[in-house]
């Protein structure tokens, strides 16, 4: 009886999780057309440049605690105390995290020309890292009650979309643009507040000492390393780019990385989803987790190769129809792109969910550092020799070398969910 509940739990919150990211990635993605339009290439590479500083620091300030503190909450999730515990020490933590962000911003201005020209477009997209603050995800995760949230985050994500439409209707609207998008999650995560606190009861609510501060932060510290470092990696290409080439390229870049980055998003809340279950599998042996990875790879990996296909035939009429004769460089862009869906799902499977639960953090964290050190020797020089084609090449690359490292580091110690034989059992 137990395990049926566990199995209906887990799908009521990959579907609240899966429609929740479908509209997170949805509605943006009907607005870009609209947005690329109305903009123009050159101001939607502004506002790309700005929201990839903005990503930055949410990696930052998550810390890694969309794992580490889903996980500690899953187990701890009939011990309420602890759970407030956990809530309150991590808060401060991303608060704090948060804040220091918003100042390294403020002195960059004094420094450089670039940053003081536009540093309001990067105080406003900013809103978004103290939004993710607020919206407590792995909270909810871990405790498995993702539907409540997931409608709250849906009727902001619903008004902000419909806003874009009635206050972006020229260039000059540069900045509703990015107010609107980057203020939905704040928004959101406002809204959610009285649910958040309504969990842990506010009775329970207190200013953490440092020794829980410090505990959190060594719990944290090797998935921060190793997702932060993936995730930076990912996010700050943008950014490096838009250092060595005009507002406009960065446009053409960023409308096929939006496409294909929908994608991973939607794999990933699917992933963070399945997370702590396959952590509770982990419990019961290797074999158990093996098992319903190799599932989960045979299932999505189908999937994702067949979009891949799709993506490359269709990207031309895609880009032209849809974003106008304008982003026609485009269209190159999101063909190499075509290549990642099948590789952002072996490379999510082999670490996230086999490393992590098996207790192979720090390989997971090393081959993550060293995957985030040669995207910086691989992305930039790349970048500068070969403009946008060679940045594109460079994501190929560097994900593709994820995949391959953990695939065969998990062969070698029989815990490759691929290559595993379901008929033994270790």
């Amino acid at each position: 009886m137990e395990n049926l509940l566990s199995k209906k739990r887990l799908i009521e919150n990959t579907l609240s999780m899966g429609v929740l990211q479908l509209v997170n990635l949805g509605l943006p993605l009907l607005s870009l057309p609209y947005l690329a339009r109305v903009l123009g290439v050159e101001q939607l590479g502004r506002v790309v440049f700005a929201f990839s500083i903005a990503q930055i620091f949410m990696i930052l300030t998550d810390y890694g605690f969309n794992l580490s503190a889903s996980k500690a909450v899953s187990v701890n999730r009939h011990n309420p105390e602890k759970v407030a515990e956990i809530w309150c020490s991590i808060t401060v933590i991303r608060m704090i995290l948060a804040s220091g962000g918003l100042l390294c911003i403020g002195i960059s201005a004094l420094i450089f020309d670039r940053a003081r020209n536009e540093f309001v477009l990067f105080a406003i997209a900013y809103i978004m890292v103290f939004g993710n603050v607020l919206h407590p995800q792995w909270l909810f995760q871990g405790l498995e009650k993702l539907k409540v949230i997931s409608i709250v985050q849906l009727a902001a994500r619903v008004i902000v979309f419909v806003l874009i439409f009635l206050l972006v209707r020229s260039k000059t609207d540069i900045y509703w643009a990015i107010f609107l998008q980057s203020g939905g999650g704040f928004i959101g995560g406002f809204i959610a507040l009285p649910l958040t606190i309504s969990i842990i009861d506010k009775k329970r609510i207190h200013w953490p000492n440092s020794q829980l501060i410090i505990l959190q932060l060594q719990e944290g510290w090797d998935v921060f390393l190793s997702t932060a470092t993936i995730n930076i990696y990912t996010v700050s290409n943008p950014f490096f780019l838009g250092l060595f080439v005009e507002p406009a390229t960065l446009g053409y870049y960023h409308i096929a990385e939006k496409i294909i980055r929908a994608f991973q998003a939607l794999y990933d809340s699917i992933s963070n989803t399945v997370y702590p279950h396959v952590s509770r599998l982990a419990t019961n042996g290797i074999h158990e987790v093996l098992v319903f990875n190799k599932k989960l790879f045979i299932f999505i990996g189908g999937l994702a190769l067949l979009l891949s296909v799709v993506i490359f035939f269709v990207a031309p009429l895609t880009i032209n129809k849809i974003f106008g004769d304008d982003y026609k460089s485009s269209v190159i862009i999101l063909r190499v792109f075509s290549l990642l869906p099948i590789i952002f799902v072996a490379s999510n499977i082999f670490g996230m969910q086999t490393m992590l639960p098996l207790g192979m953090d720090k390989v997971y964290s090393r081959i993550s550092m060293v995957t985030a050190l040669s995207n910086l020797f691989i992305f930039i020089p790349a970048s500068l020799l070969f403009g946008i084609i060679g940045a594109a090449w460079a994501n190929v690359v560097i994900a593709l070398f994820v995949s391959i490292i953990m695939g065969v580091q998990l062969h070698q110690v029989g815990r490759n969910p691929i290559t595993y034989d379901v008929n033994q059992k270790i």
